[in-house]
């Protein structure tokens, strides 16, 4: 029976916005940061230094860059990476605007890298669909704090102003995404110095968390969603919102079924991840790298028992962190007031003002995480 999880579980937010209301929308996942003027201003600790915003056990001040830009030729497909990392001593960090609807995160534009280390761990990041890089600010800079230089991107043909029916099918070009980044970025002449090539993990949620899992070995079982988007008496089910327009004789199954893995990959911490209705067992034969699962127990459009449970059942090696009181948009940023008023949805948690909570719970889990997995000392 078609499950309704089994498209991606973040529908493009595009669709979820009033027609009135999408100018004043437009930032929600697209654009670029800016900065405000506004500096934090953390509390004291007991010893007089002030605290990091980002937890007391945070070790630095963040940098945000999105100066990069990468060809990839072979697809035609332009991609321009966003980078969080542990910016240098004495670093300033302020409000970054990523989004009208959510409120702005904390760090340095372009500041210099910290030399506290000559080589630093890597976590590559990946939004949902319809989302943006910058929906991930949250969990990004948090991670930099931490000790890792953490990558994420727009996904071409399937990011906020640019995403279609087909650019949503077309999964398995995200994993892609980031295999052409991380050829570029150990290349370039400025980060490839400052990245462990041997300590990378990826992340992501909804339709990232399939493309983590993917780089670690997962496979895009795409056959089921054709099959069910296609036919008359299944097309019209809730599930096939955005994928029964695609004519699924133009996409190769055989091609979406193949291996993505990337083998410098060595960990997938996933989010709510999509596609977690379609997998077989044959799917995820090849992941034997550490994986954590970030499930949310009130996920409104992947049901936890038959999608995020399922998930876990089929890796058993995996560890599953079940959220009770999250929501499948509980991994995206805390909302603006204008976020609440615009596009409630985006903003709604399985039981309400638990989302820092959650949040907090699942930071914690990723940075322990990427530790152990990455063997970071």
């Amino acid at each position: 029976m078609f499950r309704r999880s089994l498209r991606d579980s973040s529908r493009s937010q595009a669709q979820r916005i009033p027609g009135a209301l999408l100018v004043a929308s437009a930032l929600v996942m697209g654009g670029c940061a800016t900065s405000k003027a506004r500096e934090a201003a953390p509390a004291p600790t007991s010893s007089g230094a002030p605290a990091s915003p980002y937890g007391g056990d945070a070790a630095y001040a963040v940098g945000v860059t999105q100066a990069l830009s990468f060809e990839d030729a072979a697809r035609h497909r332009t991609l321009k990476p966003v980078l969080w990392y542990p910016a240098a001593p004495g670093t300033r960090m302020v409000e970054q605007d990523a989004s009208a609807i959510f409120v702005p995160f904390l760090a340095a534009k372009d500041a210099p890298v910290s030399d506290a280390r000559a080589r630093w761990p890597v976590v590559l990041l990946s939004h949902g669909n319809g989302g943006s890089a910058l929906n991930m600010a949250w969990f990004g800079a948090h991670l930099a704090a931490h000790g890792f230089i953490v990558v994420s991107v727009n996904h071409p043909g399937n990011t906020y102003g640019d995403t279609s029916p087909e650019g949503y099918v077309r999964g398995w070009e995200r994993p892609k995404d980031f295999t052409v980044i991380l050829d570029q970025l150990l290349k370039d002449p400025t980060w490839g110095p400052r990245v462990d090539a041997e300590r990378i993990g990826a992340s992501g949620h909804s339709m990232g968390g399939y493309t983590a899992l993917a780089l670690v070995g997962a496979r895009l079982n795409l056959g089921v969603i054709a099959k069910a988007c296609s036919a008359p008496e299944t097309r019209e089910h809730p599930g096939c919102e955005g994928l029964r327009e695609v004519d699924y004789r133009r996409i190769d199954l055989t091609v979406a079924r193949a291996s993505y893995q990337d083998p410098r990959v060595h960990a997938a911490f996933a989010m709510a991840p999509g596609m977690a209705g379609t997998y077989e067992a044959r799917d995820l034969e090849e992941v034997r790298a550490p994986v954590t699962l970030l499930l949310a127990k009130g996920d409104e459009l992947m049901p936890h028992q038959e999608h995020g449970l399922r998930l876990a059942g089929l890796l058993p090696r995996a560890k599953a962190v079940v959220l009770d009181d999250a929501a499948h948009f509980t991994f995206l940023p805390e909302c603006s007031p204008l976020g609440l008023k615009v596009t409630p949805e985006l903003c709604r948690d399985a039981v309400a003002g638990t989302r820092a909570a959650s949040q907090a719970r699942t930071k914690a889990e990723a940075v322990a995480f990427f530790r152990s997995a990455l063997d970071v000392r």
